[in-house]
């Protein structure tokens, strides 16, 4: 149990973590609670190329061309996951060599195995990984889904339109068939004669 000497510490102490206080410092503090991305006020945290979202975002409105808010959402999503993949590939390949540099007469299995702060936080970044390529295909999904959907609803109006604009004839209007109809005589004519007759002129 703390005694009333920790107590008065541990607030004094308190008092001199409030934060920073320049707007500098508020700047670059405000990643501190970043979970992949997710929860930043920008995208992109420091460290990375702004050029290179910009040029990831722009190949997947290219790709995609999103018409509705709705599609724009699943495509922010699909751009969000691919990512947030991409940022954390790098750094599945620096614990898998920090791996292999704890134990340098064993294979990759016994560092798996191990059990130590690297293999365990290995083990939760490739669940991440995971996590986003299913983001990712669930907003595909979703995305193909909705614009299906869209394309059957603009098929039945257009077909609704041309039944409006040329309705189909009542059986009222059609012309009457004849009840029936003259049988055909045999007007079958012989070929002619290739020898033309030549027998009964000799």
């Amino acid at each position: 149990m703390s005694t009333a000497a920790q107590i008065t510490a541990n607030r004094a102490n308190a008092q001199k973590s409030t934060g920073p206080r320049p707007a500098e410092g508020k700047s670059a503090t405000r990643f501190n609670a970043l979970k992949h991305g997710l929860d930043a006020q920008s995208v992109i945290i420091p460290g990375e190329d702004p050029a290179e979202y910009d040029a990831l975002v722009a190949h997947y409105r290219d790709e995609f061309r999103p018409t509705s808010p709705s599609e724009t959402f699943h495509v922010d999503t699909m751009i969000r996951a691919d990512w947030n993949k991409r940022r954390l590939q790098p750094v599945e390949t620096q614990l898998y060599r920090t791996l292999i540099a704890e134990n340098p007469n064993a294979d990759l299995l016994a560092g798996l195995l191990s059990g130590s702060p690297a293999a365990k936080l290995l083990t939760r970044i490739q669940r991440q990984i995971l996590a986003f390529e299913r983001a990712w295909y669930r907003a595909y999904d979703q995305l193909k889904h909705a614009r299906l959907n869209a394309q059957a609803e603009e098929e039945k109006a257009f077909e609704a339109h041309i039944e409006r604009a040329y309705p189909a004839p009542r059986p009222t209007d059609l012309a009457p068939f004849p009840e029936s109809a003259p049988p055909l005589r045999n007007t079958h004519i012989p070929p002619p004669d290739p020898l033309g007759n030549l027998a009964l002129r000799l």
